[in-house]
């Protein structure tokens, strides 16, 4: 599974879409295979929307998120578990653990 958690610093950034940068990483039977910050650039939600799906992001884990690009990410297929906070690492950690919510 493939995981994107936009950030501000090492947190989940408040609303997706206010950062440019983002922790991806590629969860394999339990474990992480490849992890990387990313900084995406673009300029706004939709770029970052558009990217995230043309790099086969299946999920996106963020604070706040408009319901038009929330819509938009399921509507590709992608799960948003949006209204999220915390430091990004903390929250791979509780997904490794089989904690999710």
């Amino acid at each position: 599974m493939k995981i994107a958690i936009p950030l501000f610093k090492d947190r989940i950034a408040p609303h997706f879409g206010s950062s440019s940068k983002a922790l991806l990483v590629e969860i394999v039977n339990g474990t992480v295979k490849q992890q990387a910050k990313w900084d995406m650039g673009g300029s706004g939600a939709m770029d970052m929307a558009r990217s995230l799906v043309n790099l086969g992001v299946e999920k996106v884990i963020c604070g706040g998120i408009s319901r038009l690009h929330k819509q938009w990410l399921m509507d590709k297929g992608v799960v948003v578990e949006d209204n999220q906070k915390g430091e990004a690492e903390k929250i791979i950690e509780r997904i490794l653990s089989g904690k999710e919510q």
